[in-house]
């Protein structure tokens, strides 16, 4: 599941509601002590249970903390009670965008106490209402009590029964919050759905800045911490743990009764109003303890802060390439203050390349707070997130893409200009433009382009040459929209690639090429997108890497390939493809051009590149590129 936003009412300076949303890569971008750290330890007060009173907002009315998290990338069967897998939409716990909205609610009194609820678009009718709370044998009683047919229907799992209730029933559904922890009794069903929802939520570290860096402790401990958290959230691990568990729980609890029993011979009345239960799930991160030591033994603490930093970068790039080829790796969202602090410029941009090729891996976000012009010229424009107050003193977010209208929202993207002192590089290094529609085109042409120096190095490698300048024509990184916009009357040579399925494109080559001049040449692919130059083997070896074995033919020129694999990948999993909405199929596939763009290029070989009948546009492409550039 992705994080998409969050909401916060009374946590710090954020009194009245606010939402905030959230990219694969999102930079907090604002003055200091304006708000940037209060949205990333909300989120971290979400996920880890870290807010106390002293987050309780100086204005707030009232003694409750408010943070709600929405997600989207759900899957299309969950397992909530029983080990019957049921349609999360159907179950009535997701909103009316089917995303998973769970709010928490932190009330200070005479202690801390925990609410937790679902935001769901549940069905109306009151004889519905407690569907979810009831346990097996009292949603029988239900069903019989509403003359339910139950024939033919599994009556020891209750997701079959529920959706037998809820077909004869039916009826129009209603926002509405569904208690799922806090005060809820033992015997309400809702504790499971929410125990096995915990589940499948992302992991979350928090890397501050001012934490103390000793390897037991802050920034240092983090990483380690999160590579042990990561581990006991593996699906083969959780079989381990359950198994444990469940052992430990027969032995406990047998013991636990006998006890029961034998104090039926002193006071039977106090014996009957006992049972035994565990309140709470074990904890096993504080199971397990890593550390780390140099050849002589000496802790890390003992290192200068630059370097201790370094610690966490080398983190954050081992886990880029170990993600890459791991298998059902849980989603995590990584949060890092100010990951520029004490590194020098050539570490950040170091530092920028490792977060943001991790969050382009699946089930990865990160989001980062910065002052670092260095790292923010380096970022999709999409990523902005720029944190002020308006005339009366109240915070304002602001978005560098406008969430209503998709388009760059040119006056954030100045204050964020403004407020860093961002320049362009020097313009000499750039010797060609090279537009293309979007960032996964750049991922793309980049990869190619080595495969095929490595096969013959009169072509260019764009991997690493700095000589070329991209604009993205679709939504564009910060330094592209900064440089575009100091390049475009400098007279620099263009090289213009787009995909052939849009007529837009078709009549932007047409134009560009009409002009007949030299340093300005247009290309559309002459298949349908670049996608279709992947060849179907290379794929596969990209999916079975990470673990998904899928099967899939030869490609067509004119196939739509991401919604293709996507279909593979739902019929792998056991999935009804053809029972999703074209909305959701859409969905599915867009999620994976960045895995086909990066892990199955990586894949391709030359001798792959002209079986697809693709090496002569690659080659016609890097050519121009490199003729523009002499």
């Amino acid at each position: 599941m992705r994080l998409i936003k969050i909401t916060l009412k009374n946590f710090r300076c954020y009194q009245s509601e606010q939402d905030f949303f959230i990219e694969d890569l999102t930079a907090i971008i604002g003055k200091n002590d304006i708000g940037k750290s209060a949205i990333l330890e909300a989120i971290d007060g979400f996920f880890n249970d870290s807010v106390d009173q002293s987050d309780l907002s100086n204005n707030a009315e009232g003694n409750s903390i408010e943070i709600t998290c929405c997600f989207d990338n759900i899957p299309d069967e969950v397992i909530l009670d029983t080990s019957v897998a049921s349609p999360p939409v159907d179950e009535g716990i997701l909103n009316a965008n089917n995303q998973l909205e769970i709010k928490k609610i932190f009330t200070f009194g005479g202690r801390k106490t925990t609410a937790i609820y679902l935001i769901a678009n549940h069905p109306s009718d009151p004889r519905l209402t407690n569907l979810l709370s009831m346990k097996n044998t009292p949603l029988k009683a239900a069903a019989e009590e509403l003359n339910v047919d139950l024939d033919g229907v599994n009556k020891r799992k209750n997701p079959p029964i529920r959706a037998a209730i809820r077909d004869q029933i039916g009826g129009e559904r209603t926002l509405k919050e569904l208690k799922v922890d806090g005060n809820v009794d033992n015997e309400d069903n809702l504790k499971a759905v929410w125990s096995a929802l915990k589940k499948l939520l992302p992991i979350f570290s928090l890397f501050k800045s001012d934490k103390t860096f000793d390897d037991k402790d802050g920034d240092i401990k983090d990483p380690l911490q999160s590579a042990i958290n990561e581990a006991l959230a593996l699906p083969e691990v959780q079989v381990l743990l359950e198994n444990i568990e469940e052992k430990v729980k027969e032995y406990s609890t047998d013991i636990a009764d006998r006890t029961i029993e034998k104090l039926k011979q002193f006071d039977e009345d106090i014996s009957e109003r006992l049972k035994s239960d565990f309140n709470k799930d074990p904890s096993y991160s504080k199971v397990f303890d890593l550390t780390l030591l140099n050849e002589n033994n000496i802790p890390l603490n003992k290192r200068g802060s630059g370097i201790r930093r370094l610690v966490v970068l080398s983190f954050f790039q081992a886990q880029a390439e170990k993600r890459k080829a791991e298998k059902n790796a849980p989603s995590i969202i990584y949060a890092i203050e100010e990951p520029e602090t004490s590194q020098h410029p050539n570490h950040q941009t170091m530092i920028i390349d490792a977060l943001s090729e991790l969050s382009q891996q699946d089930d990865v976000q990160v989001i980062f707070t910065t002052h670092s012009a260095n790292l923010v010229r380096e970022i999709p424009i999409e990523s902005l997130r720029f944190i002020s107050t308006d005339n009366e003193n109240k915070i304002k977010i602001d978005y560098g893409v406008n969430p209503i209208s998709g388009e760059d929202n040119e006056d954030v993207i100045s204050k964020v200009i403004s407020t860093l002192g961002i320049l362009p590089n020097p313009s000499e290094r750039i010797k060609v433009l090279l537009y293309v529609e979007g960032n996964h085109d750049v991922n793309a042409l980049k990869r190619y382009s080595q495969i095929i120096n490595k096969d013959d190095s009169n072509f260019i490698d764009l991997m690493s040459s700095n000589e070329v300048g991209y604009v993205i024509t679709g939504g564009s990184a910060l330094k592209h929209y900064i440089e575009q916009k100091h390049l475009d009357g400098l007279g620099k040579p263009e090289v213009h690639i787009y995909d052939n399925d849009v007529a837009e494109y078709r009549t932007a080559v047409q134009r560009i090429n009409k002009e007949g001049n030299s340093q300005k040449v247009a290309f559309n692919t002459s298949k349908l997108e670049l996608e279709n130059y992947l060849h179907h083997e290379a794929i596969i070896e990209a999916y079975a890497e990470n673990g998904t074995v899928i099967q899939l033919g030869e490609l067509g020129d004119n196939d739509d390939i991401p919604m293709l694999v996507a279909e593979a990948i739902n019929i792998a999993a056991n999935n009804n493809w053809n029972e999703l909405t074209a909305e959701k199929k859409k969905e599915h596939s867009s999620n994976k051009k960045k895995s086909l763009n990066t892990q199955a290029i990586e894949k391709m070989t030359v001798e792959r590149i002209k079986v697809r009948g693709g090496y002569e546009d690659l080659a016609t492409w890097f050519s121009e590129i490199k003729r523009l550039i002499a």
